[in-house]
């Protein structure tokens, strides 16, 4: 069983625009106050939280992170993951200051495979080149980096050799994410792909990553979509995680961002109970007929 994570977010501002990012202006606005961070540390450790991880927005914008950091491994955090978009990273005394305050895991989240899509995406020029630096330097210290893909209708069908590309690079582990579509993101349904078109694609990646002895795992697609690689599939909200946010607290297992949608065939599948099921907004945009319980 997971040890159980405090997630905080924050704040949603950062220092890159990508096409499908789900927050809004007004959203970049707000962010936690650091005392109120550090009583939510206190809170959850209370709790019997052992996990927290920093995001955002783009958490390493915020001068505090590195007080932070340290004051969760003051008071026993087991793990400090910080998921970013590593640019900062590319500075590497910055990189070496998280290290010593504490951050063992690390979660760069790379929004397209060829340079020139990545600083398309981001809409920031010269983004790809910092992005490559930074996870050069993550590799050379060993840090063992986890990269998050954000599948979409441009990107899925080049999964397999977008992970080939940064196992190049000495990254060894991969989290699929399927796009969102909330907040400022809500009108881009046309950049959301069906499940079933993107689960083939997938399943080359998992075989090409059994054969190369690294790790993929899927986020949002049922097990039921992807038979024999059940082992592969993760859901956020499965595991006890506390959202702090700057606008709410919340265990994730009862968010939108962790599924909820099961149509009646899922009753009898297998998989029921560990499955958070399809997530609103993609019910919405695609429906529920392409599940196929077990």
């Amino acid at each position: 069983m997971a040890v159980p994570l405090l997630d905080v977010v924050l704040g949603y501002d950062c220092n890159l625009g990508c096409s499908y990012c789900t927050i809004t202006p007004a959203m970049r606005r707000r962010a936690l106050p650091t005392a109120r961070v550090a009583a939510a540390l206190s809170e959850a450790f209370d709790a019997g939280y052992r996990d927290v991880a920093f995001t955002g927005g783009e958490p390493t914008i915020f001068e505090d992170l590195p007080r932070l950091v340290r004051l969760a491994r003051s008071l026993g955090y087991e793990h400090v993951k910080v998921a970013s978009n590593g640019l900062r990273y590319a500075h590497e005394p910055y990189l070496d200051l998280l290290v010593r305050s504490g951050v063992d895991r690390f979660h760069v989240s790379v929004h397209a495979p060829s340079d020139a899509a990545y600083d398309a995406t981001v809409r920031r020029e010269g983004a790809a080149a910092l992005r490559q630096r930074a996870i050069e330097a993550l590799v050379r210290r060993d840090l063992d980096p986890t990269a998050d893909l954000i599948l979409k209708e441009d990107t899925y069908r080049e999964v397999g050799a977008w992970i080939a590309s940064l196992h190049a690079l000495g990254v060894r582990r991969f989290a699929l994410w399927l796009l969102s579509l909330t907040d400022q993101a809500a009108n881009l349904g046309y950049e959301l792909p069906r499940m079933t078109d993107v689960a083939p694609h997938v399943v080359q990646a998992f075989d090409a990553a059994r054969a190369g002895d690294y790790e993929v795992v899927s986020l949002h697609l049922p097990r039921c979509l992807l038979p024999g690689y059940e082992e592969h599939v993760r859901h956020p909200g499965s595991d006890r995680v506390r959202v702090i946010t700057p606008d709410d607290t919340f265990e994730l297992s009862g968010s939108r961002l962790s599924g909820g949608s099961f149509p009646e065939a899922c009753a009898p599948c297998r998989f029921r109970s560990r499955c958070c099921g399809l997530r609103a907004d993609y019910a919405a945009r695609h429906g529920t007929a392409e599940v196929r319980p077990s």
